[in-house]
C-alpha cells in the first residue's frame, strides 16, 4: 500500500515538473514575442502547436499584429500615393507640422519662389522669404481659419502673379500644421490684359469711322447737299471711312477665326513663282500710284512649297501691302532665300523701318509704331497679327528684321521644299 502511495505520489510530482516546465517554456516564447514585438519588429512570430491557454492568448496576440501590421502597410502605401499626388501637382504645395518645421514641399513649390535648396526639415520662416507669403500664413495661423491672397513674385525681369492659400490643420485645441498652395494665374492676368486692350482697341478703332461718317452725313443733311463741290468730297470721305470700317470687320473676323481654329490649312504643292506673280498682280495699281517697283528675287534652284495656296497668297498680299503703305521711295521685293541651306520666304521694303526697341512687339493685335500715321494710311493693326498665326498654323515661323529710316525685312521661315 505504501509502496502504491509512493508510486502515485511519484508520477503526480512528474506530471507537475512536465507541466511547470511547459508552461516555463510557453511564458519564455510569449515573453521573447513581446520583446520583438516592442522593439518594433512587427513580423515576429510564435511557432507552436501546442493547444495550452497561454498559447492560445500567444496566437491570438500574434493574429492582431498580423491585422495591424496589414493595417499600416495599407496606410503606408495609401500616404506614398497620396505624397506622390502632391509632389506631382502642377499647383505649389508646402506642408508643416506643429512646430513650423516643412515636412514637404513639391517642385512646383520650389521653382515659383525659385528655392533650388532641400527645405524639408526647416522652418517655414527661414525657406519662405515673401513677406506678403508669411503675413497669409501667420493670419492662418492665428484665426484657424482658410486665407487666401494674391501675391507678386519677382522673376528676373517681370513679375508673376499668384493665389497663396493657407490652410490651418488643426485639433480641437491646438494647430497641427499648415498646408500652403500657390496658383500661378501668370498667364490669366496676361490675358485679361489682352482682353482689356483687344477691347479699347476695339471700341476705338469702330468709333473713329463711326464718328467721321456721322459728322459727315450731318453736314450734308444740313444743307451741305446743295453745295456740289463739298458734297462731292464729303461722300468720298464717308466711303472711304465705311471701307476702313468694312476693312476692320474682314480682318477682325478673319483672326477671330484663325484663333478659334475655324481656318482649316490644306497643304498642297504650290509654286511660289505663281503666288507671288498673283499678289503683284492684285497690287500693281496700289504700287504704281505711289510710284514703287515690286520686284520679285527668286534663285534658280527655287521649287515647289507645300503650302496652303490661299493662305499664303493672304500672308504675302499683308506684308506687300504693309510694305507700300510705309514706303515713299524704292519699292518692296520679295524673294526666297536659301541661306544656311534652310529656306526663307522674305518681303523687304524700302520704307520709313521700325525702331529696334519695337520690333519684340511686331504681330500683337492692333499695335502700331505710329498710331496717327497707320490709321491715316488706312491700316487697322491687325494686318501682321493675321500673317503671324497663319504663319503658326503652316507650321513656319516668322522674324522681322527692321533699320530705322531703311526699311523692313520679314522673313517667313519655311525651312526646305517638297
Amino acid at each position: 500500500m505504501e509502496t502504491r502511495v509512493i508510486v502515485i505520489l511519484s508520477l503526480i510530482v512528474l506530471f507537475f515538473v512536465i507541466y511547470v516546465i511547459r508552461l516555463h517554456l510557453s511564458v519564455n516564447a510569449i515573453s521573447n514575442l513581446l520583446k520583438e514585438l516592442s522593439s518594433g519588429n512587427l513580423n515576429a512570430r510564435l511557432f507552436t502547436n501546442k493547444s495550452g491557454k497561454l498559447d492560445s492568448m500567444a496566437r491570438d496576440i500574434v493574429a492582431i499584429i498580423e491585422k495591424t501590421n496589414m493595417r499600416l502597410g495599407f496606410a503606408e502605401a495609401e500616404m506614398q500615393r497620396m505624397e506622390a499626388i502632391l509632389r506631382g501637382m502642377s499647383d505649389g504645395v508646402l506642408i508643416t507640422d506643429a512646430h513650423d518645421t516643412v515636412i514637404l514641399a513639391n517642385r512646383t513649390f520650389k521653382k515659383l519662389l525659385s528655392v533650388t535648396e532641400n527645405i524639408e526639415g526647416k522652418q517655414i520662416m527661414d525657406v519662405v522669404r515673401n513677406a506678403q507669403l508669411i503675413e497669409i500664413v501667420r493670419r492662418a495661423l492665428e484665426s484657424w481659419e482658410i486665407v487666401s491672397d494674391e501675391i507678386t513674385v519677382a522673376r528676373g525681369n517681370r513679375e508673376m502673379f499668384l493665389i497663396a492659400t493657407a490652410v490651418p490643420i488643426y485639433s480641437e485645441d491646438s494647430v497641427r500644421g499648415i498646408v500652403l498652395t500657390l496658383h500661378d494665374i501668370t498667364r490669366l492676368r496676361q490675358l485679361e490684359e489682352v482682353r482689356k486692350d483687344f477691347v479699347a482697341n476695339v471700341s476705338h478703332e469702330i468709333k473713329t469711322p463711326i464718328t467721321a461718317i456721322k459728322g459727315f452725313a450731318e453736314t450734308l443733311l444740313d444743307g451741305a447737299l446743295d453745295d456740289k463741290d463739298n458734297s462731292v468730297r464729303f461722300l468720298i470721305m464717308i466711303k472711304n471711312h465705311s471701307e476702313r470700317l468694312n476693312s476692320l470687320v474682314d480682318d477682325l473676323l478673319a483672326l477671330s477665326g484663325i484663333e478659334l481654329g475655324d481656318v482649316k490649312i490644306n497643304k498642297t504643292e504650290v509654286s511660289l513663282d505663281q503666288v507671288i506673280d498673283t499678289v503683284f498682280m492684285m497690287l500693281k495699281d496700289k504700287a504704281d500710284k505711289k510710284g514703287l517697283s515690286l520686284r520679285k528675287e527668286l534663285p534658280q534652284s527655287t521649287q515647289a512649297i507645300a503650302a496652303d495656296k490661299d493662305k499664303l497668297i493672304q500672308i504675302i498680299i499683308n506684308l506687300v501691302d504693309n510694305g507700300i503703305k510705309f514706303t515713299e521711295k524704292g519699292g518692296v521685293t520679295v524673294g526666297i532665300d536659301e541661306t544656311g541651306g534652310r529656306v526663307a520666304l522674305f518681303v523687304q521694303d524700302t520704307g520709313i523701318g521700325i525702331p529696334s526697341r519695337y520690333l519684340n512687339r511686331m504681330g500683337e493685335r492692333f499695335y502700331r509704331v505710329d498710331s496717327a500715321r497707320s490709321r491715316e494710311l488706312g491700316g487697322t493693326g491687325l494686318g501682321l497679327a493675321i500673317v503671324k498665326h497663319l504663319v503658326g498654323a503652316h507650321g513656319w515661323s516668322m522674324r522681322v528684321e527692321s533699320e530705322y529710316g531703311k526699311g523692313t525685312r520679314v522673313n517667313v521661315i519655311i525651312d526646305r521644299y517638297l
